[in-house]
């Protein structure tokens, strides 16, 4: 009987600490906003043939994610004006409703994209819509522009 006690002792100073550990945690969690914005598409039509992306990105606020709030990172391509994908930045992300609107530059300078734009018209779902110059090999730069393809479009938040 005596060491039945001792057992539901530890049971119970066990299940307490792991009540005080969850209660820290879920402060932590509260008080760091998890905002996130994700756009994606492939075979995306555009004034210069194909153009694909997958682009990750911070709205304002604190940010458990580890990246600094207002930026994020990902890839585009252009196969018809540039010889492969490119790795991007982006900066100034803004929401608005079921809209973000962000600026996405590749890393080597070849694109720069000051105008990208998705809605999220159902979770997962919706358009985006950007302008974007590319400079080519020969070293020409031209403008790329899709207006509300169909795409990934993911906005969430949580507090």
């Amino acid at each position: 009987m005596q060491l039945h006690g001792r057992i539901s002792r530890w049971v119970a100073v066990a299940l307490a600490s792991c009540l005080v550990v969850l209660a820290a945690i879920t402060g932590a969690s509260a008080s760091n906003s998890n905002n996130q914005v994700i756009l994606s598409a492939t075979g995306v039509t555009t004034n210069h043939g194909p153009a694909g992306f997958w682009i990750w990105s911070t709205p304002g606020g604190t940010n458990a994610y580890g990246g600094a709030t207002g930026e994020g990172a990902g890839s585009i391509y252009f196969y018809a004006l540039l010889p492969r994908e490119h790795p991007v930045d982006v900066s100034n992300v803004s929401v608005s409703g079921n809209t973000v609107s962000e600026t996405v530059n590749s890393r080597d300078g070849l694109i720069s994209c000051p105008t990208f734009t998705g809605t999220e018209t159902s979770p997962g779902h919706g358009t985006v819509s950007f302008t974007c110059n590319v400079t080519r090999p020969s070293g020409v730069v031209v403008t790329a522009v899709a207006t509300n393809v169909p795409a990934q479009v993911n906005i969430s938040s949580s507090a």
